[in-house]
């Protein structure tokens, strides 16, 4: 019994191995491999990674974490007002605004993507809407453009940042908000001062959830953004699928790892990690 129950214990750790730890130091040898045609000889050199960071693939590089920073951010901001409202505002239909905020995820990531491609074309009926209500006039050229892109990563990746900010905000308790406004503070402050700061492990969380896959988004960026979105997810593939220059690829997707590590250790200092705040 105890030995069955120790082999249960280790599939997931086995699986974890299989499917991430292996895979990923593969990676890493090829990293610092001499690239060859079609495949790689193993040795030691850093070519790799001086040549991911020179020139053009420097300039993605950077592209990619701005990127990143900017749609978290912009996920962030609309994430906030939404998870507060369902979290603090609202008790009957809660579980109706979180279905709906949720079902998106229920569809294929590329067909809703493809969407957007449809609601934002030059005749779409986004230029319609914007049109009648007398926001915009003529064509709307919108697609191929950052500002395309970076709609398509809010709706694709919301849920991701709202739901930790929901949690969040829903366990911190009534009493502390109310204490704070009996204390002469208004909204605005008791949010800034309270809630804000006891809610740091869904900002934390939500931060986490949406930059790291942000710095490898490949779909959003192809279709929305046409050759303006161009980034280290897209260019990654392409070594390895295309160039086939699995070492140079290889090198890219170290360098992305080693940003995430340092972009979580930073993060869970400045948020105070990732537990509950004590209360």
């Amino acid at each position: 019994m105890a030995l069955g129950r120790s082999l249960l214990g280790l599939s997931p750790l086995a699986w974890l191995c299989l499917l991430f730890v292996v895979p990923l130091g593969f990676t890493v040898v090829y990293a610092f491999a001499h690239a060859t045609y079609g495949g790689v000889q193993i040795g030691f050199t850093l070519t790799n990674f001086k040549q991911a960071l020179g020139g053009f693939y420097l300039s993605i590089f950077l592209r990619t974490l701005r990127f990143a920073a900017t749609g978290t951010l912009l996920c962030f901001v609309v994430a906030v007002p939404l998870a507060y409202f369902i979290a603090r505002k609202i008790k009957r239909f809660r579980g109706l605004f979180i279905v709906l905020l949720l079902i998106p995820f229920w569809t294929s990531f590329l067909i809703r993507t493809l969407a957007w491609e449809t609601l934002l074309a030059p005749n779409g009926p986004v230029r319609d809407g914007l049109n009648f209500l007398h926001l915009h006039h003529g064509l709307l050229n919108v697609l191929d453009t950052p500002t395309a892109v970076f709609i398509g990563i809010v709706y694709g990746y919301l849920p991701l940042m709202a739901m930790p900010l929901f949690v969040a905000f829903d366990r911190i308790p009534r009493d502390l908000t109310e204490a704070s406004a009996d204390l002469g503070s208004g909204r605005l402050g008791t949010f800034l001062r309270v809630t804000l700061p006891l809610a740091r492990p869904g900002v934390a969380a939500g931060c986490l959830l949406t930059f790291v896959p942000m710095t490898g988004e490949y779909v959003i960026p192809a279709l929305l953004g046409g050759d303006k979105g161009v980034l280290m997810g897209g260019l990654i593939a392409n070594q390895y699928l295309t160039a086939q220059n699995f070492a140079l690829g290889s090198a890219m997707a170290v360098l992305i790892l080693a940003v995430l590590g340092v972009f979580v250790f930073m993060l869970a200092r400045t948020t105070g990690g990732f537990r509950p705040v004590p209360q």
